[in-house]
């Protein structure tokens, strides 16, 4: 089997053994610090060893546009080069960082670094090559693992941090391959925990955001290395800057990614719960509006879909979510990660408040990877309205760009020479249009055959980037 050798929890139980290297390390780093020197150059010298290189070439294909990945989300676009029937198909080769998880060869990286690639090449720290092949990937959360055919010695194998543990404010160190050079290592602090809904990248971000954020220098490249702390230990998977930010950067929270690594390896794929809700955090004017104590903790559910495991188990619209199994829920985010922590076909209770009191539901979860592949054959708008294509939030799309609990339609396309164009843009979310709100295609089609005849211009609102903005549009 491919993860003999590697058990995912001895392993990062190990990690918290005192009599262990991290024991040894500390130590050093003691040493270190009494002569003078910074206590990093230890850290650096002890992960550098369990750190690669990631080069993986993919085809071009006969997209007419298609992304130049100069290293990983290289914000280039360009045309690929004329060709003559049966010439060689054009290929680009996109840089990556990976981090040794396994003395069996097995490296974690990000999915994006990998996704798509035909040959993917690895470089250890010892300046050797070695062709890999892709054990699994999961978009949703952006991890994936790679395996090498080599036995590796246990210096070259990662130290597994506690994730959970970390605090804001505590050392950062991030380890890479930013614009091809290998090796470099960048120093801060943790920022903040718990970041999601992000448009990290450029690209909307992974489906499920938990990221730590750090001010760690994280550049095109570094994806897929580790974050570590001061005692040398991976807490976070380099992910992404933010084109929008200054000196921010975001890592998957280690316990996480190892979480989704052991089941890539083990199963070569990860199994989501699915339940069918659109839940709302509990702000302070919702709880206003709708009379909740200031002490009840949980989500809103906003709407239940039809003929899903929500509507089976007898969840309502209105109703708030306060625990899932034995856990609390008090935002989105905490719901989303509770359910997709259960296999499909788990049985799960809830406790939850409807109408002020307290009830207790119980639910056979489904499976998110066959609602999604229903997703996917699912109608989107079977013509143009003022150049917009559009279609739903939670297709498979939207739920790349994490939108799958966000309301409205999902911009797919905008016609060139329409009225749209230079106004709304692909991965926009309509919201609202001539003072009707638009939650689904059927609602943006039932608008369109309502204005069709209109010629004064018509009132967008939609959501960018997390930012709403009004946008009129004159029908041409």
């Amino acid at each position: 089997m491919l993860a003999t050798g590697w058990d995912m929890p001895q392993r990062v139980t190990a990690q918290h053994n005192p009599t262990g290297a991290a024991s040894l390390a500390a130590m050093k780093y003691a040493k270190l610090n009494e002569v003078g020197e910074s206590p990093f150059i230890a850290v650096a010298a002890m992960v550098k060893p369990t750190v690669v290189n990631i080069q993986a070439e993919k085809t071009l294909g006969s997209n007419p546009k298609v992304p130049f990945d100069m290293f990983d989300w290289g914000p280039f676009f360009g045309e690929p080069p004329n060709r003559k029937p049966g010439s060689r198909v054009p290929s680009v080769t996109s840089g990556g960082t990976g981090i040794i998880i396994g003395k069996d060869g097995l490296i974690m990286t990000n999915n994006h670094v990998i996704a798509d690639a035909n040959i993917i090449t690895v470089k250890l720290s010892d300046g050797t090559e070695s062709i890999a092949e892709i054990i699994g990937t999961d978009p949703d959360t952006d991890v994936a693992v790679i395996k090498i055919n080599k036995t590796l010695p246990d210096e070259m194998i990662a130290r597994i941090g506690d994730s959970d543990a970390t605090q804001i404010g505590e050392w950062a160190i991030a380890i890479g391959s930013p614009f091809g050079l290998e090796q470099t290592v960048t120093v801060g602090v943790i920022s903040a925990r718990g970041r999601s809904n992000l448009n990290v990248g450029g690209r909307g971000g992974p489906s499920y955001q938990n990221f730590i954020q750090t001010d760690a220098s994280i550049n095109f490249g570094n994806s897929g290395g580790p974050l570590v702390n001061i005692h040398g230990k991976v807490i976070g998977v380099n992910t992404a800057i933010n084109a929008q930010g200054q000196g921010i950067g975001f890592a998957i929270p280690i316990n996480l990614a190892m979480k989704i690594a052991n089941q890539l390896v083990n199963n070569g794929e990860v199994k989501r719960g699915y339940l069918g809700v659109y839940p709302r955090n509990l702000d302070e004017l919702t709880r206003e509006a709708l009379g909740i104590d200031s002490d009840v903790t949980g989500v809103l559910i906003e709407t239940v879909q039809p003929d899903t495991p929500a509507e089976e188990g007898g969840l309502k619209g209105g109703d708030i979510v306060t625990s899932i199994g034995d856990h609390k829920v008090s935002t989105m985010s905490d719901f989303r990660f509770k359910i997709a922590d259960y296999p499909p076909d788990s049985q799960v209770k809830m406790e939850i408040v409807r109408k002020g009191k307290n009830k207790t539901l119980k639910f056979k979860l489904g499976d998110r990877s066959l609602y999604l592949n229903q997703q996917s054959s699912a109608p989107s708008q079977p013509e143009l309205w003022l150049g917009i294509r559009v279609g739903p939030t939670d297709g498979p799309r939207g739920m790349r760009m994490g939108l799958g609990d966000s309301k409205g339609v999902l911009v797919l396309e905008v016609q060139s020479e329409s009225s749209a164009e230079g106004l709304i843009e692909p991965g926009d979310v309509i919201v609202e249009i001539g003072g009707n709100e638009i939650r689904s295609v059927d609602d943006f089609m039932s608008a369109s055959k309502e204005l069709a005849e209109r010629t004064k211009a018509i009132p967008f609102w939609i959501e960018r980037q997390g930012r709403r903005m009004f946008i009129p549009i004159k029908p041409e």
